[in-house]
């Protein structure tokens, strides 16, 4: 008898560990979300940028390209709360088209002259990584090849870009995906307007 009650107490301790586990995997995942700009320091806020040398030249910005196998996958949680799989991020956005519109707003807030077209520098980007990993903060990485065209359409300088970003935030919310990726991407840019060689290729080009 005794044996019989310490096995149905058993099952009942298995079947309320089950239901537990069930209910902490109720959250609702992020698939499809749109993107959203949201930098936690505003662009005049961050270290100083010398941007003299970008001063006599305008910059067209061309539609960069997504080189990623999977364009809708932005990130994922690793946390593994409740849950022995990971949880996607995934957007209905077209990231190319928003990390060209992004790219091309800092630039202008930084003080250049960005022009719709026929500017005397002209930049072209492919985006190898986008994406941010969740485990106990929110670790972003975006990754660009650029080439900077010239007035006679030669290619004066070539590289890849990349920045990083890592944030603490409450689990698995959308925006703080969006404060991840969108400090990354103002690494990035940062990290572009510092390089020596794209400063000098486009002082040349004046």
């Amino acid at each position: 008898m005794r044996t019989l009650k310490s096995a149905l107490s058993l099952a009942v301790l298995f079947l309320a560990a089950g239901t537990c586990l069930a209910a902490s995997d109720t959250r609702t995942e992020l698939k499809n979300i749109p993107l959203e700009w949201r930098p936690t320091d505003k662009v005049n806020a961050r270290e100083a940028i010398d941007v003299s040398s970008f001063m006599k030249s305008t910059f067209f910005i061309s539609p960069f390209t997504d080189a990623r196998e999977k364009p809708e996958e932005i990130g994922k949680n690793i946390e593994h709360r409740g849950t022995d799989r990971d949880l996607p991020v995934t957007t209905k956005e077209n990231v190319a088209a928003w990390l060209t519109y992004r790219f091309g707003q800092v630039l202008s807030e930084l003080g250049l002259d960005v022009v719709k077209s026929n500017g005397t520098c002209r930049v072209e980007g492919e985006i190898r990584k986008f994406y941010v990993v969740e485990s106990s903060t929110y670790k972003a990485e975006v990754g660009m090849k650029l080439r900077l065209y010239g007035k006679n359409g030669a290619v004066l300088w070539e590289g890849m870009v990349s920045g990083t970003a890592s944030r603490f935030g409450a689990s698995y919310r959308a925006e703080n995906y969006y404060e991840a990726i969108s400090d990354a991407v103002m690494t990035a840019i940062s990290g572009l307007l510092r390089n020596d060689e794209f400063k000098q290729a486009v002082k040349k080009n004046i």
